[in-house]
């Protein structure tokens, strides 16, 4: 896992609800109101791989989004703080990092500091090899059977006091360990050679490459789970090594997060559910009670029937004798009553067949249901299947899903290369007006050997005074000797001026040797044309690499210029070679003058003429009204060689580094730093909306874990329906038979009816028959008196019995409904609590007020592959480079 990862940031805070923050819109910050704000923190710990801390970091962002102006006051670590996007410092006051920014757009701030506070949690690694414990450097190599424990603890815990309903609706308070609420997640990666993986708590899954991917979840707060969570896993090991491990987590409110509120809101309903069954039990021990002051009513009751059966006893003879005589009379009556149910029951058997017909028909419906609800159970099943495989799916892609922010990481690395191949090409872009000033320098020498009127030693003065002296000898007047003492004097002045021109060709040669060693291969433009090309190397896309391609076209330009001047270059020392042996020839001549006075007049004007037009050869403005101003003689050529060099270097390299603009420009700057500074800017928010994405990948995967569950239910329903559908076909089969087997009986019933008519004349026969009986009644009457003597005697018994009920019955399920209430109340109070820690003190250090925030934590405890060292030193080294020059923020920042 890449360390610039936050998903490994906290992607993963992967597979963990992330996003919080960047799920949200910004906050309006300090400003004029149209400037929205939002600060997020990353802290970053590395660890060994015992779980001890080596170094840890805080990485702000803050982002600034809208049109106005923003007076800043964000809380930040002032220990070790660098600036992440430039070499500017900040102005820190007490902790507060102030400053007024006027936002056109968007803006954001970037920082790293030295983390100096007390992490939020601490991580333990244990390892046991074969059974034994093995420290994990004594790994290396070895081979066996590994078991790996870690230990992750919430240690934000305080204590404070919690108040709550104790379930009668009076106020109770305790005293609790309370943490901030963490969620999280450790996951690592199996090499190859790890096989035979198992492990109780993980979810485990192929990496693709062979190995196997470990994730364990955490959730670090009461009393939903626990501040400290132990897990691990175990693994058949070769030639030994040990994989680094990562753990993701973030502060939650778990009375706001979707995964937990569910959780939460089943305490509070605990709570409630004790007050009611606490209401509920009082109320059956109060109608106990009064059961209680019931059971003596009863003996007053029972002792009145008492006496009422004494008196039964002594009227039966009195009184039961005359009423069986009038039995006899109503025993007429019922014979005509008898007469009139035969003709009645004729009626109920027409009815009753009636009945049987459409019970029949009532089975054959039911058959039908039967067959239906089978249907339905079979289509519940197929639905049921289908939602195992969505949960499953929606499993497998938050499997999978870290991956896209390790590929984003990639991406960031790639930029970062850009970035670095654009620092090179500036760096040499800028050092092509270094490499041009032996060009200059050479051209100087060149235009002070050419010099001017007046200045001694230069070819043109020298020139100058050849022409004059020979103007003047050729006087109308002079004498010989005045001429002869003139060529003499010329002749030295030739000689003089072969000299300056002699001094002139080493300075074009040197000019051209400059020339020709930036055209060498690994030249100065080849070495400008190479950091072009590596830049192009880089996807930085289609507009960045169409300033690239104009790049390299103006550098091709300045090849073709510098190659043209460094022939044109050398045409001006081979005339300069011309121009020193003509003077060479002239210095002769004048001697031969010197010998014969009488050609040397004629030869002199000749001279005279010639050394004029060598002087406007020299310079157009040296003899004015005989030079022609419109040929430029050699000082203005050298003069327009030395512009058009300055011009050529300077149009390059503010072309050049103007394309590639400066380390703090942005898309609308229309540079390649500005569009690699979105790209990068837009890979991490790619990488946190990555973080959301997990989240949403979490909550998708617990909702189809619902609704695999529900329709398992719908499906153990539709076949308990189809069961159900064919016990009730079975059961109106039944009712069918029961209905033809009524309408016999009603047939029977009006047999029966005519039999009763007949036995209602026997019983007027009977009546007479009871008179008989009553004495046996009689005796009955005394012994019902006796037993509700005993009754009355026993009803004492049901009062104790109320009242050992309520004792030892309701009253005891009062006090345990008592306890549910304030049990389930101090466990939802702990939650309130906890949640009001998480807003409070979720961040490491704060937000701007009115501002958005958001903190997450990754630690990276590191693995044992035999190169520890190695990577020891190379952290040292990148930190001195950090710490010694702020171009190494370009490489590292963000997210190490």
């Amino acid at each position: 896992m890449s360390k610039r990862t936050l998903a490994t940031i906290v992607a993963g805070l992967a597979t963990m609800p992330t996003l919080l923050l960047l799920a949200a819109s910004p906050a309006a910050a300090a400003g004029d109101g149209s400037v929205q704000v939002s600060n997020t923190e990353t802290v970053q710990a590395y660890l060994d791989a015992t779980g001890k801390v080596d170094v840890a970091r805080v990485y702000e962002q803050v982002a600034m989004k809208g049109r106005g102006t923003v007076d800043l006051q964000n809380p930040i670590e002032t220990q070790g703080l660098r600036n992440l996007d430039g070499f500017s410092g900040f102005d820190v006051k007490d902790g507060v990092m102030v400053g007024s920014y006027d936002v056109d757009g968007e803006q954001q701030l970037r920082t790293v500091s030295d983390f100096t506070k007390k992490l939020p949690l601490e991580v333990q690694a244990t390892y046991t090899l074969d059974g034994q414990p093995v420290e994990p450097g004594d790994l290396l190599g070895r081979s066996g059977r590994l078991e790996v424990r870690y230990t992750v603890k919430n240690v934000t815990g305080s204590s404070q006091v919690v108040t709550f309903d104790d379930g009668t609706g009076k106020q109770a308070s305790a005293t609790e360990d309370v943490v901030i609420p963490m969620v999280g997640s450790l996951t690592t990666t199996l090499p190859g050679t790890f096989t035979n993986v198992s492990s109780k708590e993980a979810n485990l899954a192929g990496d693709g490459r062979g190995g196997t991917k470990l994730t364990f979840t955490m959730t670090l707060f009461g009393p939903i789970g626990t501040p400290t969570a132990t897990f691990g896993y175990a693994a058949d090991i070769v030639d030994g090594t040990l994989p680094k491990a990562s753990v993701s987590a973030l502060p939650v409110s778990p009375l706001d997060s979707p995964s937990f509120k569910g959780g939460a809101e089943s305490y509070k309903g605990g709570a409630t559910t004790g007050a009611t069954l606490t209401a509920g039990a009082t109320e059956i021990d109060t109608n106990l009670l009064k059961l209680r002051d019931g059971a003596g009513t009863l003996l007053a009751g029972l002792i009145q029937l008492r006496d009422g059966a004494k008196k039964l006893d002594a009227g039966m003879g009195a009184q039961a004798l005359p009423g069986s005589r009038e039995l006899a009379t109503g025993a007429g009556q019922l014979k005509d009553g008898t007469s009139k149910l035969r003709s009645g029951a004729g009626d109920a058997k027409a009815g009753s067949a009636k009945l049987a017909d459409g019970a029949t028909q009532v089975a054959d419906g039911n058959q039908q249901l039967d067959a239906g609800a089978q249907k339905l159970s079979g289509g519940a099943a197929q639905v049921d299947d289908g939602a195992g495989q969505v949960a499953g799916g929606l499993h497998l892609v938050g499997e999978n899903a870290p991956a896209l922010l390790d590929g984003l990481a990639q991406v960031a690395d790639g930029l970062d290369q850009v970035d670095a191949g654009l620092t090179q090409l500036y760096d040499g872009v800028g050092a092509l007006p270094e490499q041009a000033k032996p060009l200059h320098a050479g051209i100087a020498k060149l235009r002070a050997g050419l010099g001017d009127k007046g200045q001694t030693g230069t070819l043109i003065d020298g020139v100058d005074q050849i022409r004059g002296g020979v103007a003047e000898a050729t006087k109308a007047g002079g004498s010989l000797d005045q001429l002869k003492g003139g060529v003499d004097q010329s002749k030295g002045g030739v000689d003089q001026s072969k000299g300056g021109v002699d001094q002139s060709k080493g300075g074009v040669d040197q000019v051209r040797a400059g020339l020709q060693d930036a055209l060498k291969p690994g030249g100065g433009i080849d070495q400008l044309d190479g950091g072009v090309a590596l830049a192009k190397t880089t996807d930085c896309g289609a507009v960045c690499k169409g300033i690239l391609g104009q790049v390299q076209a103006g550098i091709g330009d300045l090849r073709t210029k510098t190659t043209a001047a460094s022939g044109g270059l050398g045409a001006v020392s081979d005339g300069l070679d011309q121009v020193s042996g003509g003077l060479g020839q002239v210095s002769t001549g004048l001697g031969q003058v010197s010998g014969g006075l009488g050609l040397l007049k004629g030869k002199l004007s000749d001279a005279a003429l010639g050394l004029a037009k060598v002087e406007c050869g020299l310079s157009n403005t040296t003899l004015k009204g005989i030079c022609d101003p419109k040929v430029p003689g050699l000082l203005e050529g050298v003069d327009l060689v030395d512009a058009g060099v300055s011009t050529l270097v300077d149009g390059v390299v503010t072309k050049v580094q103007g394309g590639i603009g400066s380390p703090t420009d942005t898309a609308k700057n229309k540079t390649l730093r500005g569009g690699v500074n979105d790209l990068q800017y837009g890979v991490d928010l790619l990488g946190l909306g990555g973080l959301d994405l997990l989240d949403a990948i979490d909550q998708l995967t617990v909702g189809a874990d619902q609704v695999h569950g529900g329709t398992s239910q719908v499906a153990k329903g539709a076949k308990d329906l189809g069961a159900g559908a064919s016990k009730l076909a079975d059961g109106s089969s039944q009712v069918a038979t029961g209905a033809g087997q009524l309408d016999a009986g009603v047939g029977k019933l009006a047999d029966g009816a005519g039999q009763l008519d007949d036995g209602a004349g026997k019983l007027s026969d009977g009546a007479g028959q009871l008179s008989d009986g009553l004495a046996d009644a009689a005796d009955g009457t005394s012994q019902l008196a006796a037993g509700l003597t005993d009754a009355a005697a026993g009803a004492p018994q049901l009062k104790d019995g109320a009242q050992r009920l309520s004792d030892e019955g309701t009253k005891k399920l009062v006090a345990a409904g008592k306890a549910t209430a304030a049990d389930y109340g101090e466990k939802y109070a702990l939650i309130e609590v906890g949640a009001q820690r998480a807003k409070a003190e979720g961040m490491a250090y704060g937000a701007p007020t009115g501002a958005m925030g958001a903190t997450a934590y990754s630690y990276e405890l590191a693995g044992v592959d035999g190169q520890g060292s190695a990577n020891l030193g190379r952290a040292a080294a990148a930190a001195g480079v950090f710490g010694f020059a702020g171009g190494a923020v370009l490489l590292r920042r963000r997210f190490l």
